[in-house]
């Protein structure tokens, strides 16, 4: 049978699975500007918010069975008295056999889930479509029937990219009754989370993270599944040097951490690059309406121009900058004379469209196969258009945070699936610490207790426009490439 032909009714099922879906999915609108502090003010994560309406299984109440004890997940502790229960009885992956409450947020019939994602604010621009991802894996997996008999139940609420207010949210999931915090999209809350041990403290699963930030790396409870931005931005680096470039400039977001990182990690590596010279080091704080300033002082270091220039931006930080770049000879000044390369925030339609003409070739890279070119065919990525589609049909499938949250959240159901019925966070973690992940969305991703750069490569995508407006993206023959100093992480 004609696989296209099959598409309609596989996104039919798929709209029927979101129904199914969403009655256990809530999505939280953004808080105001002055809950910094999680609670009623907006976020509504106070600890009084019961289980799904209907359900009559989460109760949200932290002395729940299985939920007590002072760390279910310490070495050698137990689970909750539910889990040692189910350790006498002989369960089964399917509802009734499944042992019932075997750690905190689980139980018969659900599995709790919360995060954090970015529906306001700076961040928007670029993670704001990643809820869809993850919401179009809880929707398949709940129209099957869930892991074992137990649908996800996942909660999102909207921090706006804040970190010490995503902080605060992810502290109150913490201490509440749900058994992990998938994907997490806002990767400022949770870098501040994990500095201040909230997440090792309670010993909560965050699983299949994709901010990209040297902290998830260090942290043995969190699994990413992005390449970090200190490896993409040394495979940019590495592969304009083999291609024949010896200057290098840099302009990055001096407010956000991937900025700070990235531009670190640029500044270590090119130094190691013989006969190459770091010309341009502009730093850029968001929010401005306009960098003249900034632009003539990058093109004054490059003078007659730099081989390569990195982007390390937002988007619409990238634009403004841009648009504050003059023009010489018919050529937006700012850019590379051999190449320009954009990390992972610059990868989508938004930035595109609004960068046009001046962008025309420029490099975008990711740690992902995008349904861009011949890579739309592959079977995973085709399902994740699919999947995503039926949730948002006008979801932007270029979008890399939109591809890596739903990778994150196929990863996280593959270690529930691994793990079968006696669902432990104890459990979990060693299946993922054991764990290689194949599919056609990434290179093979594999985690170990000491390993969590489990994706270390990254490829490159050309923008593409025609008449002075964006016409799409095309590959640019890099394939993956892999970091010259994977785990290597500036101070």
């Amino acid at each position: 049978m004609n696989q296209a032909a099959t598409r309609p009714w596989r996104s039919a099922l798929l709209l029927i699975a979101g129904l199914i879906g969403l009655s256990v999915i809530a999505i939280e609108p953004p808080p105001k500007k002055d809950a910094i502090a999680a609670g009623r003010d907006g976020g509504g994560v106070d600890g009084t918010d019961g289980g799904t309406a209907g359900d009559g299984t989460g109760t949200g109440d932290p002395n729940a069975p299985g939920a007590a004890g002072t760390d279910p997940n310490a070495p050698g502790a137990a689970a909750g008295k539910a889990a040692q229960d189910a350790k006498g009885r002989t369960l089964e992956c399917k509802a009734g056999r499944n042992g019932g409450t075997t750690d905190k947020g689980v139980s018969a019939g659900r599995i709790k889930l919360a995060a954090t994602n970015v529906r306001s604010g700076t961040g928007s621009s670029f993670l704001g479509s990643s809820y869809v991802g993850m919401q179009a894996v809880v929707n398949r997996v709940n129209a099957q029937g869930g892991i074992c008999g137990r649908l996800l139940d996942l909660r999102l609420v909207d921090d706006g990219w804040d970190g010490p207010r995503g902080s605060g949210y992810l502290a109150n999931f913490a201490k509440e009754d749900y058994f992990a915090l998938p994907v997490v999209p806002s990767s400022e809350g949770l870098t501040t989370a994990i500095r201040n041990r909230t997440i090792s403290s309670a010993g909560i699963p965050v699983v299949g993270s994709d901010g990209m930030l040297k902290d998830q790396y260090a942290e043995p409870w969190v699994w990413p599944v992005a390449t970090a931005t200190v490896s993409t931005i040394r495979v940019m680096a590495k592969q304009a040097y083999d291609t024949g470039a010896r200057t290098f400039g840099i302009v990055f977001d001096q407010r956000y951490k991937f900025g700070l990182e990235g531009a670190a990690a640029f500044r270590t590596y090119v130094g190691t690059l013989g006969g190459a010279t770091l010309k341009a080091d502009i730093p850029l704080t968001p929010g401005r309406p306009n960098y003249s300033a900034e632009a003539k002082q990058f093109n004054t270091g490059c003078g007659a121009g730099c081989d390569f220039v990195a982007m390390l931006l937002t988007p619409e930080t990238a634009a403004t900058y841009i648009s504050s770049q003059s023009d010489k000879d018919g050529k937006r000044q700012g850019f590379g004379t051999k190449l320009t390369g954009g990390a992972q925030p610059l990868f989508n339609e938004r930035f595109a469209r609004d960068c046009g003409r001046p962008c025309d070739q420029m490099y975008v890279w990711t740690g992902y196969n995008p349904p861009i070119g011949r890579l739309s065919s592959l079977k995973d990525v085709a399902a994740y258009v699919d999947d995503v589609k039926s949730v948002d049909p006008g979801a932007d499938i270029s979008n890399q945070f939109l591809e890596g949250a739903y990778l994150g959240m196929k990863v996280f159901v593959a270690a529930l699936e691994k793990v079968g019925p006696n669902l432990t966070r104890g459990a979990l973690r060693d299946a993922l610490n054991s764990m290689t992940y194949a599919s056609d969305l990434s290179s093979p991703l594999t985690w170990t207790p000491t390993q969590r750069f489990a994706n270390q490569t990254a490829q490159a995508f050309k923008i593409i426009t025609s008449s002075g407006s964006f016409a799409g993206f095309a590959e640019s023959g890099t394939g993956f490439l892999k970091d010259p100093t994977p785990g290597v992480v500036p101070g």
